[in-house]
């Protein structure tokens, strides 16, 4: 475990995910109060050390997370991101892992991990690249291995570009509890090719299924209820993917999803990320042979018929 303070914690997580910035980038926090329907407030920083310093101060009160690769401008959205310096997972400690097994689980991988929080609740890993993913083709890829080592490690789908994380040096405020979110190892030295990471990602276990997988399955019922926070990106990668399975394009699947986010998700997510969610998972092909001969229809926002 790494013995640093909270403010030496954050500023190794903002040094190894962000620095340097250049002159147009930015750091964003995201920070909201602890409980369910607190709206989201962000910062943005040309300074990572200045964004741990008040990660860290804003953690003393609030949930805190950080968005994982630089913005440009004051921008969170995917369209925003200019380079990712690394990967990462989102592993829980639930359906049956436990806290030994995920770590194991990561250390029978061929490249371990360069960091690894605790949030309280799960494990958050991070691979540190050799050289940036740039350009929408590398991190196009990016987030596809970021997607198979989800899968192939039954973690959240948490693979897109402009994803936000907690903040180590900070607090996990769910279930009323006061749990701190700390760096547990710290290998800023180990580097991967983003190829290398690809490799290691292909040769996990797929899930069983006639089809690519798009971060898990929506029970039948899932709009029904209202969704959660915690399950929310879960279940909205899951709609999108039954829905791209079905041959809806991305801007009709980011259409349903704003709208499923809107009247059932509490509270809803930014809407920025709820399109990131659609848009990502309408690259990938329908192929699923059930819905080949799909009758569903494209559906346009402003189309009054």
């Amino acid at each position: 475990m790494v013995q640093d303070n909270p403010y030496e914690q954050a500023n190794h997580f903002f040094a190894s995910l962000l620095y340097p910035l250049a002159a147009n980038e930015r750091a964003e926090i995201r920070h909201k109060k602890p409980g369910e329907g607190q709206p989201m407030r962000r910062r943005f920083y040309a300074d990572p050390v200045e964004a741990a310093r008040d990660a860290v101060t804003l953690g003393l009160h609030e949930e805190v997370y950080a968005g994982v690769a630089p913005r440009l401008g004051e921008n969170g959205t995917k369209a925003s991101i200019t380079r990712l310096r690394a990967l990462w997972a989102d592993l829980d400690v639930k359906a049956g892992y436990t806290h030994k097994s995920r770590i194991e689980q990561l250390m029978e991988l061929p490249h371990h991990h360069s960091i690894l929080v605790w949030t309280g609740g799960g494990w958050h890993a991070y691979w540190l690249l050799q050289e940036p993913a740039e350009g929408p083709n590398e991190q196009d890829l990016a987030e596809y291995v970021m997607r198979r080592i989800a899968e192939g490690l039954q973690g959240d789908p948490v693979h897109d570009r402009s994803r936000i994380l907690r903040v180590p040096g900070t607090f996990n405020w769910k279930s009323g509890g006061l749990r701190p979110v700390v760096i547990e190892h710290y290998y800023p030295d180990l580097r991967y090719g983003l190829e290398e990471l690809k490799e290691m990602a292909e040769a996990l276990p797929r899930k069983a299924s006639d089809g690519p997988d798009y971060g898990g399955t929506s029970p039948r019922d899932v709009l029904n209820g209202r969704i959660r926070e915690g399950a929310r990106n879960v279940t909205l990668a899951s709609v999108a993917g039954s829905l791209r399975d079905r041959g809806l394009d991305a801007e009709t699947i980011c259409v349903v999803l704003l709208e499923v986010n809107r009247s059932r998700c509490e509270p809803p997510l930014d809407e920025a990320e709820v399109l990131a969610i659609g848009q990502s998972i309408g690259r990938y092909p329908a192929v699923r042979p059930r819905y080949v001969r799909s009758s569903a229809k494209r559906v346009h926002p402003n189309d009054k018929r």
